[in-house]
């Protein structure tokens, strides 16, 4: 048979136990403030990924600006390009001369 100190134990632990399962279900009933929290984290993660957004185009524009900066004349398939159009037409100016 229990002692007096054990069934006081055991009502302890399950105060405590009914304590927490009450927090958790008025946690859980809470809806205000579960939306409010998982507006906080929607807004983290899009901030966060604006910043990355960012970032990328700020590195693209430079990329792009350093090729500006070096010219077209600097990039083989443009000259090709070039080269290849003058040709086709030089090629049909002589031929309609003909």
């Amino acid at each position: 048979m229990s002692t007096e100190g054990e069934l006081r134990q055991d009502i302890e632990r399950t105060r405590q136990q009914l304590g927490e399962t009450a927090e958790a279900l008025a946690a859980k009933a809470d809806v205000k403030a579960r939306a409010k929290q998982k507006a906080a984290q929607v807004k983290e993660q899009a901030t966060a990924r604006a910043t990355q957004v960012k970032e990328q185009a700020t590195a693209r524009a430079g990329q792009v600006r350093g090729q500006a900066a070096r010219g077209w004349w600097n990039d083989p398939s443009v000259l090709a390009a070039a080269a290849a159009a003058v040709f086709a037409v030089i090629a049909i100016a002589a031929w309609r001369r003909r």
